[in-house]
């Protein structure tokens, strides 16, 4: 199974909260890659609605996305692993989503 992390440590409580009301617990994925022989997807979007998932106590809903969803993933298609890390750092450094422990 494939690390799930994310570069995106802010959360705006608000918009958590939308999330949990609407009961929006779908979390958008890259598709797998590989570091150094380690499997990794990162959150492209619904970081909120993660956080609404963990909060609500209930699996959230991953779905992976594809160059047809997200054009940054097109990088990922053509091997450019960095490039793409690169464009999703938000305000943060990698981290595990589960646990929060940096990944590198």
């Amino acid at each position: 199974m494939a690390h799930i992390i994310s570069a995106q440590e802010y959360r705006n409580e608000a918009t958590v909260a939308e999330k949990l009301a609407a009961a929006d617990f779908t979390v958008f994925l890259s598709p797998v890659f590989e570091i150094g022989g380690e499997e990794y997807q990162v959150v492209v979007d619904g970081h909120h609605s993660y956080e609404a998932a963990v909060q609500a106590g209930v699996e959230p809903e991953f779905e992976v996305q594809s160059a047809r969803d997200n054009d940054t993933i097109a990088l990922l298609d053509q091997g450019r692993i960095e490039d793409f890390l690169e464009l999703h750092l938000i305000d943060g450094e990698y981290r595990h989503i589960a646990t929060g422990k940096a990944v590198w």
